[in-house]
């Protein structure tokens, strides 16, 4: 299927590794220019290299998008090089799996988190609503994860800022459409990516068990039977970010194998 990306201009943060760059070779392969950022110089280099021979153009940003000068200049420097900007991929780690007791998390724990993820991505979403308003036409897909709506007691930081990143998405949502401006967000669930994989590293040490098994575990907990693969998270974004997705907006899709027990 021909999702008519051909041209247009999107920006993935993340986008060095795992979702992200799967996110980004389905959008260069749909023909998108495309900016890629990510925090590693090494990992973005590698990632482009990947991705040179695509049919569009393809720029590499290192930057972080938590930080507020990192966003301004990420999309300046796109609008200075495109001059628009069609598609914001919003996508970035959130806080790290912990058994730390709620009572024993400290308000710096707390405000890490939201400036993280939580902030970057309001940021992001804020610098380029005024460009896809102006020219009425814009997407912004946001990589948020299950824990939003499937709390868990070793995502407790991430699922709460999460559950407001859903709550964004809405709102926003909301406020962009008659300007065509569509928003959606992602939820991945368990996905074999290298972060997922380091998980699992740590996890059995910890536990003293064999990473295999553990893997089993999990994958005996999803009603599919397996994780997830990150270019079947990035199947989904490309949908979003086309025309075939043109009366979707404002909703929060699971990519989970059926995981997630919430009705809605």
């Amino acid at each position: 299927m021909d999702l008519g990306l051909s041209g247009k201009v999107a920006l993935v943060t993340g986008a060095s590794a795992g979702i992200g760059y799967a996110i980004s070779q389905k959008l260069a392969s749909e023909g998108c220019n495309l900016i890629i950022c990510g925090r590693n110089a090494e990992r973005l280099e590698q990632a482009y290299q990947n991705l040179v021979n695509s049919p569009g153009k393809i720029i590499t940003c290192c930057a972080d998008v938590h930080k507020a000068i990192d966003s301004e200049k990420l999309v300046q420097s796109v609008l200075n090089q495109f001059g628009k900007i069609d598609i914001l991929v919003n996508n970035s780690d959130g806080a790290k799996f912990s058994s730390v007791a709620v009572e024993n998390l400290s308000d710096e724990d707390w405000v890490s988190v939201f400036e993280g993820k939580l902030m970057g991505y309001i940021r992001m979403t804020n610098l380029v609503l005024p460009t896809m308003k102006n020219q009425r036409w814009g997407r912004i897909i946001n990589i948020i994860g299950t824990s939003g709506k499937e709390p868990s007691p070793r995502l407790i930081k991430s699922g709460v800022a999460n559950a407001a990143l859903i709550n964004f998405t809405k709102s926003v949502a909301t406020q962009a459409a008659k300007w065509n401006v569509l928003v959606n967000s992602v939820n991945p669930g368990i996905i074999d990516t290298p972060r997922h994989r380091e998980y699992l590293e740590v996890f059995a040490q910890k536990e003293d068990r064999n990473i295999e098994a553990i893997a089993q575990g999990i994958d005996n907990t999803i009603p599919i039977g397996r994780r997830g693969l990150s270019n079947e998270v990035a199947n989904l974004v490309a949908f979003l970010s086309s025309e075939c997705a043109s009366y979707i907006t404002g909703v929060t899709i699971p990519v989970d194998g059926g995981l997630s027990t919430a009705a809605f």
